[in-house]
């Protein structure tokens, strides 16, 4: 079974398909961390303020510089898409 997936050539992350652990090398990268299966690790280094690519697509914003082979998650990544439940319009519905 594959370790990891990336989805477009454009994507800076890739996902974990299993539970990978700090120090493996996968695609010429040494992980920095332990990553869970399901999520993400940087495939190059990230600058702060610099999007997350996934899909070919921005999901995130990196809130911290991120290295290549560090876990990224919602401690070093910032939403930059809507959120309903963060729309005033939406509040006592």
């Amino acid at each position: 079974m594959k370790a990891y997936i990336i989805i477009n050539e454009k994507d800076n992350v890739a996902t974990a398909l299993r539970n990978l652990q700090k120090g493996e090398i996968l695609e010429n990268i040494k992980l920095l961390n332990d990553i869970a299966s399901g999520h993400k690790f940087a495939l190059r280094d990230i600058k702060e303020n610099e999007e997350v690519i996934k899909y070919a697509q921005a999901i995130a914003s990196a809130n911290c510089d991120i290295k290549a082979g560090e876990w990224v998650h919602i401690h070093n990544t910032s939403g930059i898409r809507g959120r309903g439940d963060k729309n005033e319009k939406n509040n006592g519905l």
